[in-house]
Parts: C-alpha cells; sequence; structure tokens
C-alpha cells in the first residue's frame, strides 16, 4: 500500500516534494519455527497453534516436512548452513504449500535466519501464509 507523506517545508525550499513510502501492512498471522540441522521442529511460536492447528507439544520433534510437505524434498540445512537452494527459493517469493492439522492447505512464504554458527545449525523459519494467487490462478487464502 502506498503512503503519501505530506510536504514539510526546510530552510532554503518552499516545500519538500511528495515522498511516497511502500507500508508494509500484513493481516496474516505469521509463525516462526525453530529447527535443527535435520529440519526437526525444536519451538514454535504460539501462532503456529493458530496458524497449522496443532498444539505446540504435537509440533516440537516432528520434521518440517509435517507442515511443509515439499521440505521432505529438501533439507533445510547443509553443512550446518542454510540449505542455499532452499535461500534462493525464499528469495524468490516460491510459494510453498502448508498442510495443517485438519488437512486444509494453504500457500506461504518463508524466510530463513541462521540462529548460530556453531555447527549445530539451528535455523529459524518464518511461515507467512501469501495473500497473492498461485499457480493455478486460485487465491491463496481460498481452499
Amino acid at each position: 500500500m502506498l503512503v503519501n507523506q505530506p510536504s514539510l517545508p526546510h530552510a532554503g525550499a518552499d516545500a519538500a516534494p511528495r515522498v511516497d513510502v511502500i507500508a508494509a501492512v500484513s493481516l496474516e498471522p505469521t509463525a516462526v519455527l525453530t529447527l535443527d540441522d535435520r529440519g526437526m521442529i525444536r519451538d514454535c511460536t504460539e501462532v503456529c497453534e493458530t496458524l497449522f492447528k496443532y498444539r505446540r507439544s504435537e509440533l516440537v520433534w516432528q520434521h518440517v516436512s509435517m507442515l511443509l510437505p515439499e521440505l521432505a524434498k529438501l533439507d533445510p540445512m547443509q553443512n550446518g548452513q542454510p540449505n542455499p537452494y532452499l535461500q534462493f527459493l525464499c528469495r524468490i517469493g516460491h510459494r510453498f504449500w502448508v498442510i495443517t492439522g485438519d488437512k486444509e492447505r494453504f500457500a506461504s512464504e518463508l524466510f530463513l535466519n541462521l540462529l548460530d554458527s556453531t555447527g549445530h545449525g539451528r535455523l529459524s523459519l518464518i511461515v507467512h501464509p501469501s495473500a497473492q494467487a498461485d499457480d493455478d490462478g486460485r487465491r491463496a487464502s481460498e481452499n
């Protein structure tokens, strides 16, 4: 969404030019999972319970592919670092399908953060539901 900021006068000029600022506003919940180097969920935020329709206790120590089946074929970590191909997919806005506890599915975008570089490879995986149309032309929020 574009937000117009008012013009403010400054020294030596009548008024500053109008500035358009892109404001990132998200109404969708964002879930954060902490993964180990094998892709096992070590911890998750409360939003995960609402978004994925699993209790936290049902998610911890499960493989992330339980929620994101595409990651069953793609290790989130390689040699203690985020998988380069997965990083690439995240950067280009690839849509990953999430399967919830009640077997609903929705498209999401993923964001990766390496939590430490000690060789134990903990990864923060941010899952954000996608409001854009998926490859089939359907709205990602529709089932």
